[in-house]
């Protein structure tokens, strides 16, 4: 897998197989991810025709997920370890609309289906342990999506559970946990949630 900031598109590129909870979602192989920065104000009747147009204009080869989210991609957190990568933004402007946190887990290794699944339902717990960590009295925003990923390009056995009580799931726990409170400190500019103007 590589990726890189190109101006406001998160690009991850690989042989991927995919589960995305973002516009036009569902489970696919792409061989690119994005997560692609929109105006705060931004209102588009088909968001899917929208990220279609940035992604002819970046001339990607293969098929691509995407996210979409109010925050600069130089906020983006990257956290890793042997087990998993996982890519972050945060932004809490109205807890119940456009504020957006964006998770997109790589594994490195093959997941089974109900492993990727159940990722997004891990990532998710963690997701609202970190706000929850940070005094907040919410889990999330109305637009928060996630992408489960692994390189197909892997020849080994699929992860068959990812709860946070296995391996790999306390894993992604772990990094998410601590890339949502990074993210978030990164796009207020504090770690002082006083400080944050939501």
């Amino acid at each position: 897998m590589d990726y890189e900031v190109l101006d406001e598109v998160l690009v991850l590129k690989g042989n991927f197989e995919a589960l995305s909870s973002g516009v036009d979602g569902g489970r696919r192989a792409a061989k690119n991810i994005l997560n692609i920065q929109v105006p705060h104000n931004f209102s588009h009747e088909d968001p899917k025709s929208y990220i279609d147009e940035i992604a002819a204009s970046m001339k990607l080869e293969g098929g691509y997920v995407a996210l979409l989210t109010a925050v600069e991609m130089k906020n983006v957190q990257i956290l890793s370890d042997a087990y998993v990568t996982v890519f972050i933004t945060a932004g809490l402007t109205n807890p119940s609309s456009f504020g957006t946190i964006n998770i997109i887990v790589v594994s490195s290794t093959t997941l089974s289906e109900g492993a990727m699944a159940g990722t997004i339902i891990t990532a998710t717990e963690a997701k609202a342990r970190a706000l929850i960590d940070k005094g907040l009295h919410f889990t999330g925003t109305t637009s928060d999506a996630i992408v489960v990923a692994y390189e197909t390009s892997r020849d080994d056995e699929p992860i068959l559970y990812s709860g946070p009580a296995t391996l790999f799931g306390s894993k992604v726990v772990k990094l998410v946990r601590l890339g949502v409170k990074d993210a978030l400190k990164a796009y207020y500019g504090s770690d002082d949630v006083d400080e944050w103007q939501l």
